[in-house]
């Protein structure tokens, strides 16, 4: 906690020093806050270009206190104000305890959006990868993928001496709050309590927090150097141009943000609310009937737009290559692409988002489904539709066409998008004018309440609009934030306290953890699942379907021999490694088997996902098998038992019908919070796993006589904000598994018939 909180402060402060030292330098008074975003987007240059000098994280590190030194002493030479701390200092407070929802009503911090969106874990070995560059991650989404986040998370890593999980979730706590601030800059009209309340809205509007709590991070920091623009670009109004570079200099480093947020692909969103921009400006001030001048006008800027451009170039180029590798890894492809996502990509989505989210409207946590009411969903939509379209009106009339540009901008780019795209990409790109709207929106709202007394009923019907517009827009923001699911830690200290035993060597991970490549970090470890690096596939006498454990048996013998050690859960719930395989390690929840000379071939029976199968000689198939030459090891059946799924703090009492002896239980279950297990001589704690289903966890040993054993099952409450979404926060187990405690046998082929199997031989 204390790494990731101190990490998301520290970045928030870089950004805003150096920021602020730009905006100095450009022209504009010290108290701008224009230099949240612009500092953001010079820290992901800075961090970037820096990480792959020699020296690495620290050349990144001593690159950021050298840049945010020399920002200060610019600040300090030049005698200007720093941002007004009144403001920024409450919405910052206000904006860290909203975006701490998911870690209270988890009762942990940790990484979001585990078993929601597991793209996650790629990102931390990207991220990883910067300071480690033997780790050689792979390019999953496209050779070149933008790392500017990243290298931000990993600098400041280095810096705290924290580990780049932590990080990269402090990245993600400090973009809203850069965002909140941002917002500032464009409300300064307002009375202060009702800035603190639209620029905190603007910091966490819904779809933004949708992203945020799945770990989602270049959309929220694309709305962010949206923002930016709009500051930029409002600076131009005030200032009627008179210092053109205190406009196209921001600019500059914006967009060269955007390119190592979101690669190439991200330019539409800049380039159509530029675009837009531009329109407004020469519809609006009449410019197209004097052509001329306004082409003298540009004349005269003409030096310092070549100087943006300059600077733009320079900030760039050190990722030039990348950028160039992403193109060719996409085919070229254009605006909102990812590598590898095609166009009917719904990746994590249930389907097509509908565009009425995009109001920040929305009374459900789940951004992936409509809420229960569809009737009073689409009404709450209509009313965001028509607060917008005021929103857009009042801004025309206050000639704030800076924001109405990134508006169409946005929409428009959403709107192609939508049309010649994947719905999960679509999805992003509804997601990133989220801030800009609710800025926008709630802005005009509150300006409404300054009219006169004499117009008694605007200001009562602005009121009752602005009351149920902060709070649907607040209620819904919370309710994604209730939902949000945080990653425990206890599996993943279990799988790096295990890596000592591997010795960097060829492991086969059996167990669905889509975080293991990170758990194991360093240790070339492969799964079924992924089929890569390796030649780890399932075997066809086994085939996986989701939801079903990974034994020794779902793979053969030859791909058992291409790895030295294999990790299992440690459950007698599956199948027994064949006998070259020794084991050599144990944790709790795991256990490391060392492969000792080659693995002869063996078959299985059709399994089903269980860990063996009646060997049934009355079938055709089953009497040859037991006509073959050879042996086959068999065990005890295992007895399912069914489990009820639990609320936190919930408990079930559950009665186990055992023959008499001593049954070993283990249990797959998901659980967003710890749950204890007890019965006669049975008492254990079972740490919260929020890996996907399929994974067996050991329980204990319970003792039967032969009459019901009672076995209760409590679900702990993190006592804080909790979600009622079973989706999220629910114990969800399936079966409980017991396995009388006795070890398998061999028996020749012949008299296995009736016998339950694990696997068999030929001699």
């Amino acid at each position: 906690m204390i790494g990731t909180y101190a990490a998301a402060i520290l970045i928030c402060v870089a950004a805003l020093v150096i920021g602020r030292a730009i905006c100095v330098l450009v022209g504009h008074e010290g108290g701008s806050w224009l230099a949240a975003p612009v500092g953001f987007a010079a820290l992901m240059v800075i961090c970037n270009v820096a990480i792959y000098l020699p020296g690495r994280g620290w050349t990144a590190v001593a690159a950021v206190v050298i840049f945010v030194a020399v920002s200060v002493w610019i600040g300090v030479r030049r005698s200007t104000p720093w941002p007004s701390w009144p403001d920024g200092l409450p919405v910052a407070a206000i904006v860290l305890v909203i975006t701490a929802v998911p870690f209270l009503a988890n009762g942990r911090v940790g990484v979001l959006g585990i078993n929601f969106l597991n793209d996650t874990h790629w990102h931390l070995y990207l991220a990883q990868g910067l300071l480690q560059p033997s780790i050689r991650p792979l390019d999953t989404y496209g050779v070149g993928y933008p790392l500017g986040p990243h290298a931000v998370a990993a600098t400041f890593a280095q810096g705290v001496g924290s580990s780049v999980d932590k990080t990269l979730t402090a990245v993600l706590i400090a973009t809203p709050v850069l965002t909140g601030l941002a917002a500032l800059g464009a409300i300064g009209d307002l009375p202060r309590a009702r800035r603190w309340l639209v620029a905190t809205l603007a910091a966490v509007p819904y779809l933004a927090v949708a992203w945020y709590v799945q770990s989602a991070f270049k959309e929220p920091i694309m709305s962010l150097l949206l923002i930016g623009m709009v500051l930029a670009l409002q600076a131009r109004n005030r200032g009627r141009f008179a210092r053109p570079e205190a406009v196209l200099v921001p600019l500059a480093v914006l967009i060269a943000g955007v390119m190592y947020d979101y690669s190439y692909p991200g330019l539409v969103w800049p380039a159509a609310v530029l675009v837009c921009w531009a329109v407004l400006e020469v519809a609006f001030s009449g410019a197209w009937r004097r052509i001329g001048s306004v082409a003298r006008d540009l004349r005269a800027v003409l030096p310092e737009l070549g100087l943006a451009v300059a600077l733009l170039v320079v900030l760039v180029l050190p990722d030039a290559n990348r950028i160039y590798m992403f193109w060719q890894s996409n085919g070229g492809t254009a605006v909102g692409t990812t590598g590898g996502v095609v166009a009917t990509s719904l990746a994590n989505l249930a389907g097509p988002l509908s565009t009425l989210e995009g109001f920040n409207l929305w009374l459900w946590g789940d951004f992936r489904f409509a809420p229960p009411d569809a009737l009073a969903a689409g009404a709450l939509a209509g009313f965001g539709v028509l607060l917008l379209l005021f929103a857009i009106v009042r801004a025309l009339e206050r000639r704030e066409l800076a924001w109405v540009g990134s508006v169409m901008g946005t929409a428009l780019v959403y709107a192609y998008v939508k049309h010649s795209q994947s719905p999960y990409v679509a999805a992003k790109a509804l997601a990133i004018p989220g801030p800009l709207l609710a800025l926008g929106v709630g802005a005009a709202l509150m300006r409404q309440l300054k009219l006169s007394s004499g117009r008694l009923f605007a200001l009562l019907g602005a009121a009752a609009a602005a009351v149920a517009f902060f709070f649907f827009a607040f209620e819904s923001s919370y309710l994604s934030l209730t939902d949000a699911t945080v990653g425990p830690v206890d599996h993943t200290n279990e799988l790096r306290s295990l890596r000592k035993y591997l010795h960097d060597r060829p492991t086969l991970v059996l167990f669905y953890d889509d975080y293991f490549k990170w758990e194991l970090l360093g240790v070339p470890a492969s799964s079924p699942l992924l089929q890569s690096p390796g030649p780890a596939v399932f075997s066809p006498a086994k085939p996986w379907t989701y939801g079903q454990p990974l034994d020794f048996n779902s793979v053969d013998a030859h791909t058992l021999n291409s790895f030295d050690y294999v990790i299992t859960t440690r459950t007698d719930a599956q199948s027994e490694p064949p006998p070259n395989f020794h084991l050599v390690a144990s944790s709790r929840s795991y256990e490391v088997w060392k492969r000792v000379g080659l693995t002869e071939p063996f078959f299985v029976l059709p399994e089903s996902g269980n860990p063996g199968a009646i060997l049934d000689c009355s079938k055709p198939a089953d009497r040859r098998i037991s006509r073959e030459h050879g042996f086959a090891m068999v065990r005890a059946a295992p007895t399912y038992v069914p489990v009820p799924p639990l609320a936190p703090g919930g408990t079930a009492t559950i009665f186990l019908h055992l023959a008499p002896g001593s049954w070993n239980l283990s249990l797959p279950f998901v659980s967003s919070q710890a749950v204890t297990i007890t019965a006669p001589g049975l008492h254990v704690w079972l740490p919260p796993n929020l890996d996907r289903s399929g994974s067996i966890w050991p329980v204990g040993t319970v003792h039967s006589t032969g009459a019901p054993v009672p076995l209760t099952i409590t679900m702990a409450d993190p006592g804080v904000l909790g979600s009622e979404r079973p989706a999220t926060q629910f114990f969800t187990p399936e079966p409980l598994v017991a396995v009388p405690d006795r070890p398998e046998s061999k028996v020749p082929l012949s008299d296995a018939c009736g016998r339950y199997v694990d696997w068999y031989q030929l001699t």
